[in-house]
């Protein structure tokens, strides 16, 4: 395959004694209009590539006859109105509506296809006030991080000339007659490191000059800080951050002029989250110190010294994920092996009953407010589409309420969850999913996906795209590797900063032990992830090169001694490591996917995506491994890199969402012969 000239410099430089070359860093500026030809030409030659396999078009209609059908959120009441959004089916935004009764007719209260014309900007609201009659709508252009905050008087649904910009990170907590929220410096160049957020308060028909300057840190500039208000807007809390675990919590009273912040929650080797209990000055807080699977403690703010608190649910052998406080009682979410438990109590802690969920899944509740005698609980599974539950509270009654109608039949859609061991013993669950049938030949394609990071579990979810794989014979394989949030702070700490090699032993003893187990072999496994995935695919796939068939590395952090130089990367430096001091800068450089790239080595036929406005993780790491890659590689299986345009991070819209599903499942279709 004859790829495009990139361009090598003479860029160097030494790190602790080690020579590093850096020859395609100019592809990090990737505005620049040399950059841009490149990316262009580079995108020429994938889209040739996937031309090539007839059923292109044919796949993307199937995905959109998948996901063409009507999604609901359920009824909220706020205020005077129920909210709830909706997709008709392809629209690219939910579009949010409201009625004045369960019963009545509904009204658009905004819609976000209307911003732009290729529906790719985004509109989702970030904060209101107690009463909802002011909605804070933050507003991102093609999804990225970065966007406006626009707020709405709700009755009349009119736009109010308030309008922040350059916003991203941060929420809205609503405060009298204005918000407190999060902003950083002016930023000259969207790459540049995100330093010093502070906190400020936007009185509503002031401007953003006006806005008072609530809290600083300049000794840490490298923290986030993002402000919460107590429900009976006596509090403003401050939680400090300085990666992606562990945290502060700062609080000062809003009733006395001029008083002064003073820590509660001690940082920042633990997490820890208040929420409002129903007493005054009485705060719930979840927290895993002391309790690496967490516990729920009891915290009076006028005696908050950490002796005084109340243990309410004591920390158990399995993972309390989270705690809703809504109707007098409280509804625990517990992860035990990769499955939610639903358990109610009151509140003191005492168990009620059991909210019995239908098959391995996920469970959270929508929006809920403690005062409220009612809640909806959405449940997700592998095998069954996304489903709703009213729960009554008091009667402890859950009553079916919808089921997303997915076009496709799932009744013959099975998951199989096994437990195998990693290289070093340590046991890790994953799970297949599969249509009834499936015969251990040898020879089965498989869709190998992994995450393994930031404390972030792999839970049950249904996926419609995933169908169209299941439908030509395929097995997903979703794997809870360690580094992630399944087990635990344990679970996470043994997939970190100098363990982060152990995540890619998972990954590899995943695909050995299907191999072993005649699932399938070397020919037919593709693997895929994204963000923190990304880096797993870059690594596993230089590490492990005959293991796997096609590889997947999506909008992946890549160049592991950069990293932290651009926007938020500093904030992963708790889970990586920082490159710049001498001990981690080692051990990232052995894992690194961008310096790992070995000469006249075969790799796995090579998909790198990502996307031109992803302000997170930045296009310059898919670019630069993408070059490698081609330079390095001797390669008959293609190396390619996919920039998708107008998208971020995430797929900025529906339509963004689908083409990019359809043009990878035709990247892994092509090159696994299927």
């Amino acid at each position: 395959m004859k790829y495009p000239v990139t361009r090598k410099d003479s860029t160097t430089e030494e790190m602790f004694k080690v020579q590093l070359a850096d020859p395609y860093r100019w592809l990090e500026d990737d505005h620049a209009a040399e950059t841009e030809a490149w990316v262009k030409e580079q995108q020429a030659l994938t889209e040739s590539v996937l031309n090539e396999y007839t059923d292109r078009k044919a796949i993307l209609n199937r995905l959109k006859e998948l996901n063409d059908y009507e999604k609901l959120t359920c009824p909220l009441k706020k205020g005077d109105w129920y909210y709830f959004h909706k997709n008709d089916g392809l629209q690219n935004q939910w579009v949010q509506y409201r009625k004045r009764t369960l019963d009545s007719e509904a009204e658009i209260f905004f819609d976000p296809n209307t911003l732009s014309e290729d529906g790719t900007t985004m509109g989702y609201v970030v904060g209101h006030d107690k009463d909802f009659k002011y909605f804070v709508f933050n507003i991102s252009k093609a999804g990225a991080d970065a966007g406006e905050f626009w707020v709405m008087e709700a009755e009349t649904k009119t736009w109010l000339p308030d309008k922040l910009l350059d916003m991203r990170h941060s929420g809205a907590a609503w405060y009298n007659n204005g918000y407190f929220y999060s902003r950083y410096d002016a930023e000259e160049d969207y790459q540049q490191q995100n330093k010093n957020q502070k906190v400020y308060y936007h009185k509503l028909g002031e401007t953003k000059e006006q806005d008072v300057l609530i809290y600083e840190d300049p000794e840490h500039p490298l923290r986030y800080q993002q402000p919460e208000v107590s429900d009976d807007d006596r509090y403003l809390f401050v939680h400090s951050s300085e990666g992606t675990c562990g945290n502060r919590i700062i609080v000062k009273s809003l009733e006395a002029d001029n008083s002064a912040f003073r820590t509660i929650f001690e940082g920042f080797e633990f997490n820890g989250y208040f929420m409002d209990a129903y007493e005054p000055d009485v705060f719930y807080l979840i927290t895993n110190k002391d309790a690496k699977n967490y516990r729920l403690l009891k915290a009076i703010l006028t005696n908050p010294a950490e002796e005084n608190w109340t243990e309410i649910i004591p920390a158990r052998e399995y993972l309390l994920d989270s705690v809703a406080v809504v109707g007098g009682k409280l509804i625990a979410f517990f992860i035990k092996d990769v499955q939610v438990q639903i358990e109610v109590m009151d509140l003191a802690g005492n168990f009620l009953y059991k909210i019995e969920m239908p098959y391995q899944g996920t469970a959270y509740p929508a929006f809920v407010k403690k005062e409220d005698k009612e809640c909806y609980l959405y449940f997700s599974s592998y095998v069954r589409p996304t489903e709703v539950y009213h729960y009554d509270i008091a009667a402890n009654k859950l009553t079916f309420n919808y089921r997303y109608p997915v076009k496709a039949d799932v009744q013959d859609i099975v998951s199989e969850q096994i437990f195998y061991p990693s290289k070093d013993g340590t046991i890790i669950p994953m799970t297949l999913i599969y249509k009834k049938g499936i015969v251990k030949n040898g020879r089965n394609p498989v869709y190998l996906y992994g995450y393994g990071g930031f404390n972030s579990p792999i839970m049950p979810e249904f996926n419609e795209n995933r169908i169209i794989f299941l439908e030509k014979g395929g097995i997903v394989v979703n794997v809870n590797l360690r580094g992630g949030g399944e087990y635990g702070e344990s679970w996470h700490e043994a997939g970190m900063l100098f363990k982060k090699q152990n995540v890619f032993d998972d990954f590899i003893a995943a695909a050995e032990y299907l191999i072993k187990d005649n699932y399938t072999n070397p020919t037919k496994i593709a693997i895929a992830g994204g963000s923190n995935g990304g880096l797993l695919v870059g690594a596993v796939m230089l590490q492990r090169p005959d293991l796997f068939r096609v590889a997947l590395p999506m909008m992946g952090v890549l160049d592991m001694l950069r990293y932290h130089k651009f926007t938020c990367g500093w904030g992963w430096m708790v889970e990586y490591g920082n490159p710049d001091e001498e001990e981690h800068f080692h051990n990232l450089l052995k894992y690194s996917p961008v310096h790992n790239v070995k000469e006249g080595v075969q790799y796995p036929a090579t998909l790198v995506v990502t996307a031109d406005h992803d302000d997170r993780v930045i296009p310059g790491h898919s670019f630069k491994f993408a070059a490698t890659l081609q330079e390095k590689a001797k390669q008959e299986l293609p190396l390619l890199l996919y920039t998708q345009f107008q998208s971020a991070h995430g797929a900025s819209s529906m339509t963004k969402r689908l083409e990019l599903s359809a043009d990878t499942w035709v990247f892994v279709f092509k090159f696994l012969e299927m």
